[in-house]
């Protein structure tokens, strides 16, 4: 089962308007670029989730992967497979930031679509042995495929895996989150709602490369994060409710 929730619908206007040449898909060639995704189903579907590339240019177009971590199960191995056709690469989930599918000499993997054409040979999926609950645990990565010679030609997506399709839900409806104003230029105010434990909660504020640039602590279930934009540099920025130092929400606004 496949679902997923829109991020912001201003955002896509902005991405679009920058002459956008690639666009992230899941296996259906629906457009999940900016969206929170999900993969619901059994451990043999989960291992072997693909997702697709479209060139919305009429030339053929170069592309890349890169890949966040936000969550993963505690399990001794953790991994993300990234496969181009049958040659498959690995991100390691006891890495933070942001990791480029690359091969042992460093290099990032490139391949290639033909222009307005849709590529159907790519794989990603989470490494996890065992899921030994499938009923709560998830992998969670944001998903990035983007030009080399233009790292900000990009589309990106928050992907899910998950088991079991009802815990998905109740974990997005864990927290509400909401921005003001988005885009923002001085000042950014971020109001939340936690519907259950608050142990540890925290807010934390990443730029599109993964590098975290704020993090808050929640005293409460409810409440505002006030903060200064001014002196971040212009462009997209995530900001991530954790508890217990997991994502429970996560959502995208855009600094001027």
């Amino acid at each position: 089962m496949i679902k997923k929730i829109l991020f912001a619908v201003s955002l896509f206007v902005v991405g679009f308007a920058s002459a956008q040449s690639l666009q992230l898909m899941d296996a259906n060639d629906n457009d999940i670029s900016g969206t929170t995704h999900y993969e619901n189903g059994t451990l043999s579907y989960l291992e072997s989730t693909k997702f697709h590339v479209q060139n919305l240019t009429a030339t053929t177009q170069d592309f890349a992967i890169k890949v966040t971590l936000e969550c993963h199960p505690t399990y001794s191995i953790n991994k993300l497979s990234v496969c181009f056709g049958t040659a498959c690469y690995f991100a390691d989930a006891t890495v933070a930031g942001t990791q480029i599918i690359e091969n042992t000499n460093g290099d990032a993997i490139i391949d290639a679509v033909a222009g307005n054409a849709i590529y159907t040979k790519l794989k990603v999926a989470p490494i996890t042995w065992p899921w030994q609950d499938c009923a709560i645990d998830s992998a969670v990565w944001i998903v990035t495929v983007y030009d080399p010679a233009n790292t900000a030609d990009s589309s990106s997506a928050r992907i899910v895996w998950a088991c079991n399709a009802v815990s998905v839900e109740e974990e997005v409806n864990v927290a509400t989150l909401t921005a003001y104003p988005n885009p923002a230029t001085d000042n950014l105010t971020i109001s939340y709602v936690i519907d259950g434990n608050t142990n540890n909660a925290r807010m934390d504020v990443y730029d599109v490369l993964g590098q975290k640039v704020t993090s808050h602590a929640l005293n409460s279930n409810k409440g505002q994060v006030n903060l200064k934009v001014d002196n971040l540099n212009a462009g997209v920025y995530f900001y991530s409710i954790k508890v217990d130092n997991k994502a429970i929400r996560t959502e995208r606004v855009i600094v001027k």
